[in-house]
């Protein structure tokens, strides 16, 4: 959750009526991180640019989960300075210009504002660090050679930490979530769906430091958590005991559940929950669309963000799935009868994001009688996302009706 609660974050501190994407090839040029090794080989005196904070530039923000390294040579300039340290840029409005920033919300604003200056090439690299951290391990190992990071540990994406668990049979994997969560008795039902690692060790963060002689320190370690930040913090306490062997789950349990079985066909071999509903990726959404009568594609959002009519955060205005109907979280319990034709049938539950209320929407589906029900991960929010910055998927954007104009 707080993986997209920071990319929302980040997208509507800077401006809310910033179009999301429809700037992208239209005003500046966008490149996929599969590409980048090759495009940056060809222009060689390119300027790469990176418009995040100076914490997480250099891996000290105080949001433990943005510390994930950055590009080799990068220029940081916050975007909350790109107008008045505008004169650090190259004089040439010719020479390009490869911006990026943690999930690419704020490297597409200031895309548009070094194009409204007057620069001609300028790329937004989609993704930025976060997806970066998913390919480098992942089928791109030439996007280590531009990657650097100021970190004691090692991030991983939850496909190299699955790899890692198999090629290493004593490997230690450290849960250092709390105890209700690691239990799945969370009063958070989000937090109960992320299971565990089969296997793992659990300390808690706040009780490692008084655990940590039972930590083997000739062993490989691999910490998980929920969303990144208290592994993070486990893994700086344990180099500072001198812990060389340190990997961390990239996002969390909240990334690992969310991969689609596609990219991670081995997501169960060392997790699993308890939850009786399933997760879906937003690639797998494809499969309700066509399926009519025989699918419910279940908005929990409020009756305003359905319609795009929030006044004080329009930000959450971005239309909706295409074929959902709207009830919201707080009135479910009571209209259980209106969808009772859906008990045996396919049911997809989402909000804007990947926030707990849809956990809680699905936990109460299956807990009257409801029987094929999946939370879509990423949300709304999540879906189109995807589409602008993974590779292949361009075709989800039209997967989201009703946007209106300002949050294209």
């Amino acid at each position: 959750m707080k993986r997209i609660l920071l990319m929302i974050g980040c997208c509507c501190s800077f401006g809310i009526l910033f179009g999301q994407f429809k700037y992208d090839n239209v005003a500046f040029k966008t490149i996929y991180l599969e590409d980048l090794c090759q495009e940056l080989k060809k222009q060689p005196q390119a300027l790469l640019l990176d418009v995040r904070s100076p914490g997480e530039y250099s891996d000290t923000s105080m949001y433990e989960n943005l510390r994930i390294g950055r590009l080799k040579g990068a220029k940081n300039i916050d975007i909350g300075d790109i107008n008045k340290r505008m004169k650090e840029l190259p004089l040439d409005k010719n020479q390009s210009i490869f911006v990026y920033c943690s999930h690419s919300q704020r490297s597409r604003r200031v895309s548009k504002t070094l194009i409204d200056s007057g620069y001609k090439n300028v790329y937004n690299i989609n993704g930025g660090m976060t997806e970066l951290n998913m390919l480098r391990n992942n089928g791109f190992p030439c996007l280590n050679d531009i990657y650097e990071t100021s970190n004691p540990f090692t991030t991983v994406s939850p496909e190299t930490a699955s790899a890692l668990i198999s090629a290493n049979k004593d490997i230690f994997v450290l849960d250092v979530r709390k105890d209700s969560a690691y239990n799945e008795i969370s009063s958070i039902e989000k937090l109960n769906a992320m299971g565990r690692i089969k296997g793992s060790k659990h300390i808690s963060l706040e009780k490692l430091p008084a655990s940590i002689n039972s930590i083997p320190p000739d062993k490989k370690i691999l910490i998980v958590d929920s969303y990144g930040d208290e592994s993070v913090q486990a893994a700086m306490n344990l180099a500072k005991e001198g812990y060389k062997y340190v990997y961390v789950v990239f996002n969390g349990l909240d990334n690992w559940m969310s991969e689609t079985k596609s990219d991670f066909p081995n997501k169960e071999l060392w997790w699993s929950n308890s939850a009786k509903y399933g997760l879906m990726g937003a690639e797998e959404l494809a499969s309700v669309f066509y399926k009519k009568d025989d699918a419910l594609i279940l908005d929990i959002r409020t009756r305003e963000e359905f319609t795009n009519t929030v006044k004080d955060r329009v930000y959450l205005n971005r239309g909706h799935i295409l074929n959902a109907k709207n009830i919201p979280v707080t009135e479910l319990k009571d209209k259980l009868a209106v969808i009772a034709a859906y008990k045996n049938k396919d049911i997809v539950v989402y909000g804007f994001g990947s926030s707990p209320e849809g956990y809680t929407a699905a936990k109460l589906l299956t807990e009257n009688g409801f029987t094929k029900v999946n939370v879509l991960t990423p949300g709304l929010f999540g879906v189109r996302w995807r589409a602008a910055n993974i590779k292949g998927h361009t075709d989800m954007m039209d997967w989201v009706v009703d946007v209106p104009e300002a949050n294209r």
